[in-house]
């Protein structure tokens, strides 16, 4: 018996058990107003501090929670105001400024000023910081609600730049309490602006915090929120089923049609701005077979992704590109069909009629490792053997960021807002190797300060990564949850352009 066929009996069997100790839904005691919910993903107490929160889509959780921006993706907009009321340019693409909203408050009391946001600029050391240290000339607080950022140069991409997952350089931190505490107490206790009020973190175990009755957009729809860390989904099935918790994130597979399946309950597939997709570091390595770009098409070839959604992200689409469907400049890309014959016939032309080891597989983790075990059974099947490791999610990208993945081939998932921002950190930030003639027009793109000019180079980079397949799209993620009878409406309300696959905003969250 297969793993992949092993891990969906072991799934039937514990379903089964789960119907012989719970035969009805049973509403655990909480207090009026108390929201509890299971999280798939883990927490990092990096993430409780905006200045070196993790870039991609999990860390922003903490951030929509306990935080809030100049500006952010919500219903109304990937740039929708926030602390800033608006912003402005010079026709030069050097100055910006921007009117901040009056009267916001920080958890502890204190308003949020001008000198607020230079104070959290200064004090940014997440993603892309380099550039920014790079290109800016000075910080000002014009006053208590104007602050102004003048470059060195234009710099056409800055509001972008502000948008999770280019930065999280516009999460604004109270100044006066960071000096008076230090950034390490800072970072057990965090103090924010946003809609609740840190409580409790415990690793790997839960995240709890309290309505900010003060927050400026909207008193929050409950008193209290709690997270809990439940990496198994056969036990957030159990637990959404029978009351202990209101919400259950990413019950797909089998648990998928039982949720369906089961009264009092109801089902909602969020989209994500996660777009799965194949990085292969070996591509770099002249003695790898991974060199020839025929195997990589042919890795791409025999991937079956409709069965790949239907499974393990139902309601999401299969993709031919990393962008999102639809998005700003991003080349539209039909996936590759499912041609397991052509893939063989690839494999013999580059001199693998047997077939070839492919070393070191690594699916994503956080639940998803079935999606990247059914993969590797797909390349197993034309001949493209690895071997399957599973890490931790936080071991994963730590070692990818530092340079240890070489040689590897791994899922990942891609959650940045623009093309832009995911050919940055593809090219740019997390750097294996690099195709000179991609590498050479990708430099023209971040040198171009003529607007035009530049949809046409990006468009350009697209093209010649896909001819080249340095990356393997496969598709757009979503996150099935279940969710209980004490729920109001959908708590999903974050869904285009820039979908967000956990509750967001979550001071909208209400309960009966």
């Amino acid at each position: 018996m297969g793993k992949l066929n092993r891990l969906f009996f072991t799934a039937i069997i514990t379903l089964v058990l789960i119907f012989s100790f719970t035969a009805n839904p049973v509403s655990a005691a909480r207090p009026e107003g108390h929201f509890k919910g299971t999280m798939h993903w883990g927490v990092s107490a990096n993430w409780m501090d905006p200045s070196i929160t993790d870039l991609r889509a999990p860390g922003y959780f903490n951030l929509y929670m306990l935080h809030d921006a100049l500006f952010k993706p919500m219903p109304e907009g990937m740039y929708t105001p926030s602390l800033a009321e608006s912003w402005t340019n010079s026709p030069d693409f050097k100055v910006y400024e921007f009117k901040l909203r009056k009267g916001v408050k920080f958890h502890n009391g204190d308003e949020m000023t001008a000198d607020d946001v230079v104070f959290t600029f200064k004090r940014y050391k997440g993603g892309n910081v380099k550039l920014f240290q790079s290109k800016i000339d000075k910080l000002e607080a014009v006053d208590p609600y104007l602050f102004r950022i003048t470059f060195k140069e234009p710099f056409l991409d800055f509001i972008d730049y502000l948008l999770p997952g280019f930065s999280t350089i516009a999460w604004i931190v109270p100044k006066k309490h960071i000096e008076k505490v230090g950034d390490a107490e800072y970072k057990k206790n965090p103090v924010g602006c946003g809609p609740f009020k840190f409580v409790e973190y415990k690793p790997g175990v839960k995240v709890v915090a309290d309505r900010f009755d003060q927050f400026w957009r909207k008193k929050p729809g409950v008193k209290r929120m709690e997270w809990v860390i439940i990496k198994e989904k056969a036990t957030r099935y159990a637990m959404v089923k029978n009351g202990e918790v209101d919400l259950a994130t990413l019950l797909s597979d089998v648990f998928y049609q039982k949720i369906k399946e089961t009264p009092g309950l109801r089902v909602i597939n969020p989209a994500s701005s996660s777009t799965w997709t194949v990085i292969n570091t070996a591509q770099w390595n002249p003695k790898s077979p991974w060199a020839d770009v025929r195997v990589r098409k042919a890795a791409s070839l025999a991937l079956d992704r409709k069965s790949l959604a239907d499974i393990h992200w139902p309601g999401g689409d299969s993709m031919g590109t990393i962008g999102l469907t639809g998005g700003k400049d991003v080349v539209p890309r039909d996936p590759d069909p499912y041609d397991p014959a052509q893939a063989k016939k690839l494999l013999a032309e580059a001199g693998y009629p047997n077939g070839l080891d492919g070393g070191i597989f690594h699916p994503y983790p956080g639940g998803y490792e079935p999606m990247g075990e059914q993969v590797a059974n797909y390349w197993k099947a034309v001949g493209i053997n690895v071997k399957f490791v599973i890490l931790d999610k936080n071991l994963l990208l730590g070692k990818w960021k530092a340079g240890e993945l070489k040689d590897r081939v791994f899922i990942d998932s891609n959650s940045f807002p623009t093309i832009a921002a995911r050919l940055n950190f593809q090219l740019d930030n997390v750097r294996y190797g690099a195709y000179p003639e991609i590498e050479a027009v990708w430099k023209q793109y971040n040198k171009s300060n003529d607007a035009k000019k530049r949809v046409e180079i990006i468009t350009q980079v697209q093209k010649m990564l896909y001819d080249k397949y340095q990356f393997i799209p496969i598709g757009q993620a979503t996150s099935p949850a279940g969710i209980g009878p004490r729920v109001k409406g959908d708590p999903y309300g974050i869904k285009k352009p820039f979908p967000l696959w956990f509750v967001s905003p979550l001071e909208d969250l209400q309960l009966k």
